[in-house]
C-alpha cells in the first residue's frame, strides 16, 4: 500500500511539473506606454501629454487659447516653446523665461519667476499695439497668476514709452497690499481740443479682493472703446471699473489709448515677481468670454484603431487599464467586437459600445477576432482636474485553427477513390474538407458526384469520391475546420494520390 501511495504521489508531482512548464496561451496587445498612443484612431477632447513611466497619458484637452484674428500676443509657456508667441508677432528681448511643468494653470507649463528685477521682455512687431505711434481700440490683457509671496511692488506686466515732447508713458500691473493694481500713465488720450492737442488721462484701477498665495487665479483687464469702459475681473467676476472719459462718467468724451512716437519699449513680464504666470494673452477686442476652466469640455473620448486578434472567436480574458482618477473625476471604458470587419472606422454603430470594468473576467462573454476600445474621460465639477489613462492592455487566448489531418490514404477503385485519415483531436473541431485536383498541390478539381473541390465530409474521417475519370491521376489533401463563425480552417495535410481504373472491382 505504501509503495502504491508513493507512486501516486510521484505521478501527481510529475504532472504538476509538466503542467507548470507548459507555455501560457495568453497573449497581450497594449496601447499607450512605448506606443505613445499612436494606436488611437480618434481623440475628441482628449490629448496625449507627458505622464507615467516617462511616456504619455491620455488627458482631457487643455483650455489653452488658440490664436485668432484679434490675438495680439499669446504666450503658453509650454516646454520647448518657452517665450514663443503663438500668434507669431512678438519676439524675446533677452533671456527666455524659466519653465515649470509642475505648477501649471493650463497646458504643459508656466513661466516661473524668482524675484529678479529684470523680468522677461518681449518686443512688439512694427504694427503691434506696443509699437511707436500705435492707436488702440478695444483691447484686453489677461493671464493666470500664481503668486508665492505677494510682496508690495512685485510686477506682473509693465511697459514704458514716451511722446515726442518726452512725456513719459507707462502701463504697470503690480501687487500692493495683497491686491492687484493696474496703472496707466499718459496712455489714454482725449480727443483734440481747439489748440490741436488732446489731454492725457492717468487711470488707476485697484482690485478689491485680497489675493491668496500659491493659488491660481485668472485676471482680465478689458477696455470697450465704444463706451470708454475699463474693467478688471478676477476669475470672471468684476472687481472694479472706470469710465475713461473727460467727465469720468458714461456720457463724457471717450479717451483713446495712443502710444507716443518717440519711444516704445518692450513689454516686460515678472519684474520682481516670485511666482508663476501662465497663458498670457493680449487681444485687440474687449474679451467678455475668457476660458476659466483648465480643461475645455465636460467630457472627452478616445477610440482605438481596430485591433486584430488574429483568429475568429478568440477568447478575450480581460482588458486591463492603468489610470488615475483624482477626486470627482472618472473614466468609463467600452468595447465593440466582431468576427468580421468591413473596413469601417467603427466596428459596429456609434451606439453599440459595451461597457466593461478593467480587470474583470470576460472569458465567457467576449469571443471575437476584431476588437475596438473606447475611453471616456470626465473632469471634476470645476474642470480643474482631469483623469489620466496611462495604458490599456488586451489579454487574450488565441483561438488557433485546428492542426491539419494526418495519415491520409487514397485507395483507387472503378471511377472512385476512397480516402481515409486520422481524426484531429480538439474540442472545437467540427469537420473536414476534402480537396482534389489533377495536378500536385492544385486542388481545383471538378466533376465528382459529390461536387467540385472542396467536398465537405462533415465529422467523418473517410470519404469515397465517385464520378472520377478512370485512367486519370488525382491528387488529394484534407483540412480540418472548427466551430467558429466564420469557421477557421487548418493548413493542408500531407498530399495523397490515386488513379481510378476499371481493373478495380
Amino acid at each position: 500500500m505504501a509503495r502504491k501511495q508513493s507512486f501516486s504521489g510521484a505521478l501527481a508531482l510529475c504532472l504538476l511539473f509538466v503542467a507548470s512548464s507548459l507555455p501560457s496561451l495568453e497573449k497581450t496587445i497594449e496601447l499607450g506606454k512605448e506606443s505613445l498612443w499612436t494606436g488611437m484612431q480618434t481623440m475628441d477632447g482628449v490629448t496625449a501629454a507627458p505622464g507615467r513611466w516617462g511616456f504619455h497619458d491620455l488627458i482631457l484637452t487643455s483650455g489653452e487659447y488658440l490664436p485668432d484674428s484679434a490675438t495680439e500676443l499669446l504666450l503658453h509657456f509650454n516646454p520647448g516653446a518657452a517665450g514663443a508667441d503663438a500668434a507669431g508677432g512678438y519676439s524675446l528681448n533677452g533671456t527666455a523665461p524659466l519653465i515649470s511643468d509642475s505648477i501649471v494653470a493650463m497646458g504643459g507649463g508656466s513661466a516661473a519667476f524668482t524675484g529678479g528685477k529684470q523680468g522677461v521682455g518681449v518686443l512688439a512687431p512694427p504694427d503691434g499695439l506696443f509699437a511707436a505711434g500705435a492707436v488702440w481700440g478695444d483691447f484686453a490683457i489677461e493671464f493666470w497668476l500664481y503668486p508665492a509671496t505677494l510682496a508690495n511692488g512685485e510686477t506682473i506686466v509693465s511697459w514704458t514709452g514716451s511722446e515726442a515732447k518726452l512725456e513719459s508713458q507707462g502701463i504697470r500691473c503690480f501687487i500692493r497690499d495683497r491686491k492687484l493694481v493696474w496703472d496707466f500713465q499718459n496712455l489714454f488720450t482725449l480727443p483734440r481740443d481747439g489748440s490741436g492737442t488732446g489731454a492725457r488721462l492717468p487711470v488707476t484701477l485697484v482690485g478689491t479682493a485680497s489675493l491668496l498665495p500659491r493659488v491660481w487665479h485668472h485676471h482680465l483687464l478689458r477696455y470697450d472703446s465704444r463706451e470708454g469702459l475699463l474693467e478688471y475681473r478676477i476669475d470672471g467676476i468684476p472687481e472694479v471699473m472706470a469710465h475713461v472719459t473727460d467727465t469720468g462718467k458714461e456720457n463724457g468724451s471717450i479717451a483713446v489709448p495712443m502710444v507716443g512716437q518717440a519711444y516704445a519699449g518692450p513689454l516686460v513680464l515678472g519684474s520682481g515677481l516670485t511666482g508663476f504666470i501662465d497663458e498670457l494673452r493680449i487681444s485687440r477686442r474687449a474679451v467678455d468670454d475668457p476660458v476659466l476652466s483648465r480643461f475645455l469640455g465636460r467630457t472627452g473620448a478616445a477610440t482605438s484603431r481596430i485591433i486584430d486578434l488574429g483568429f475568429s472567436s478568440t477568447r478575450v480574458a480581460r482588458i486591463d487599464a492603468v489610470a488615475d482618477t483624482p477626486s470627482d473625476t472618472s473614466v468609463e471604458y467600452y468595447y465593440q467586437a466582431a468576427d468580421v470587419w468591413t473596413g469601417r472606422k467603427v466596428l459596429k454603430g456609434d451606439t453599440d459600445w459595451v461597457p466593461f470594468t478593467p480587470g474583470a473576467d470576460l472569458k465567457e462573454t467576449l469571443k471575437t477576432r476584431y476588437l475596438q476600445l473606447r475611453v471616456e474621460l470626465y473632469p471634476n465639477g470645476a474642470r480643474s482636474q482631469s483623469p489620466r489613462v496611462s495604458a490599456l492592455k488586451v489579454v487574450y487566448e488565441p483561438n488557433l485553427p485546428p492542426v491539419p489531418p494526418a495519415g491520409l490514404v487514397a485507395t483507387a477503385g472503378n471511377g472512385t477513390v476512397t480516402l481515409a485519415w486520422r481524426k484531429v483531436n480538439g474540442l472545437n473541431v467540427k469537420g473536414y474538407l476534402v480537396y482534389y485536383g489533377r495536378e500536385p498541390q492544385n486542388y481545383l478539381g471538378t466533376g465528382a458526384t459529390q461536387g467540385d473541390s472542396p467536398i465537405d465530409a462533415g465529422p467523418a474521417t473517410t470519404l469515397a469520391i465517385s464520378g472520377l475519370e478512370n485512367g486519370s491521376l488525382y491528387y488529394f489533401a484534407v483540412t480540418a475546420y472548427d466551430d467558429s463563425s466564420p469557421r477557421q480552417e487548418s493548413r493542408f495535410g500531407a498530399e495523397a494520390s490515386a488513379r481510378p481504373s476499371r481493373i478495380y472491382k
